[in-house]
């Protein structure tokens, strides 16, 4: 019987939206014959079976309801939907077309995925009048995942790579509003004054003005740079060689975030050589860098001079008595299994050198 009035409200809803548009009033013109409206996509449609298989009558009903009304609804290619029980359903009588698109989220997202979320973390939904519900998971029990706090119940019901499907203990609640955050107070605050003096800021400026902005602002990030110019040691100071590839060959990696550490490190040698020094390299010598377990190999074929395979195309770029800067058109990737093995002999007899290339094991305390 709660079936049977979950679908009576469920379609008297959608025929409702379908009389509104055969109502609208006609354009002012003759409308152009339209094409019938392409045909759902295969995953929703094995959403939809998949839920009704499941126990999930009413979400299985209105997710076909949805299909079935592309003019109102456009379903985009990742999408995770979020399905109460029918009970739910039929408590709520005929729940409206904002609420129920409140539980689809235009992501694809995993359990995984809802589990690094930290509290109050924004998920987008399909409605128009409440674009967001909100992570509500508690750090003191981080399994039991929860939205507007609703609790998630377990992994997904449904799940291709594209189309996530979970179950969830009730309807998110619309009109929900986070708790205002504790406020802790410190009265006597003591704050660390920063200078904004950088010793790469000099360095930085001539990047920036030849094309090399974003490697720029990776100099420009690091704190042990701001520091009081007076307290510089002048004879210990930090030695570096730095690699700089030009904007065009960062622009793909210049949102992924979790990768700037590796991929400015990767870029640094913790020893200064000039010009003049890195062509009196041997051929093939290779030096260990600032990243766990990558080395660098300087190679040489006539006049060109490359690092793991990248030609340095713009030499001398800057130096000062600590750093000397050299461009690159590409990212400078890291060698293969082969080249690492040769790594430490090659290391140990450049080491043996007594030239200021020696590049020592480097101090990772300052970065």
């Amino acid at each position: 019987m709660a079936s049977l009035t979950v679908f009576l409200s469920l379609l008297t809803l959608f025929s409702l939206l379908s009389l509104a548009q055969l109502q609208s009033p006609p354009p002012s013109t003759s409308p152009q014959p339209q094409p019938p409206p392409p045909s759902p996509p295969q995953s929703l449609l094995n959403a939809a079976e998949t839920l009704s298989n499941s126990g999930y009558n009413a979400m299985s009903l209105t997710l076909n309801l949805l299909l079935d009304q592309p003019r109102f609804i456009s379903f985009p290619s990742s999408l995770t939907i979020f399905t109460p029980p029918d009970s739910a359903f039929a408590a709520a009588g005929q729940p409206s077309l904002s609420l129920l698109l409140l539980h689809f989220s235009p992501l694809s997202l995993s359990l995984e995925s809802l589990s690094s979320l930290p509290f109050s973390s924004p998920i987008p939904t399909l409605s128009r009048t409440h674009a967001s519900v909100f992570i509500t998971t508690s750090s003191e029990n981080p399994t039991k995942i929860s939205i507007n706090n609703v609790e998630i119940s377990g992994s997904p019901v449904y799940d291709d790579g594209s189309v996530v499907v979970f179950a969830v203990e009730n309807f998110f609640e619309p009109n929900f509003a986070l708790p205002a955050p504790q406020s802790v107070i410190n009265p006597n605050p003591e704050c660390v004054k920063f200078s904004t003096f950088s010793r790469y800021k000099e360095a930085s400026g001539v990047l920036k003005s030849r094309g090399y902005s974003i490697f720029a602002t990776f100099l420009d990030l690091q704190l042990m740079g701001f520091v009081d110019s007076d307290k510089i040691p002048s004879e210990n100071e930090t030695k570096l060689t730095i690699f700089a590839p030009v904007d065009e060959a960062l622009i793909g990696d210049s949102g992924n975030f979790l990768e700037y550490s590796s991929i400015f490190l990767r870029h640094l040698l913790p020893c200064k050589l000039n010009w003049n020094e890195l062509n009196g390299i041997a051929n093939e010598t290779v030096f260990r860098n600032y990243v766990e377990e990558l080395s660098m190999k300087i190679q040489k074929s006539g006049d060109k001079v490359m690092i793991n395979g990248v030609e340095i195309t713009a030499p001398g770029l800057y130096e000062n008595e600590g750093i000397a800067i050299h461009g690159v058109r590409e990212m400078i990737p890291v060698l293969d299994d082969a080249d690492e093995d040769t790594a430490e002999t090659s290391f140990m007899k450049v080491e043996k050198k007594n030239v200021e290339g020696n590049c020592p094991s480097p101090d990772r305390s300052e970065f």
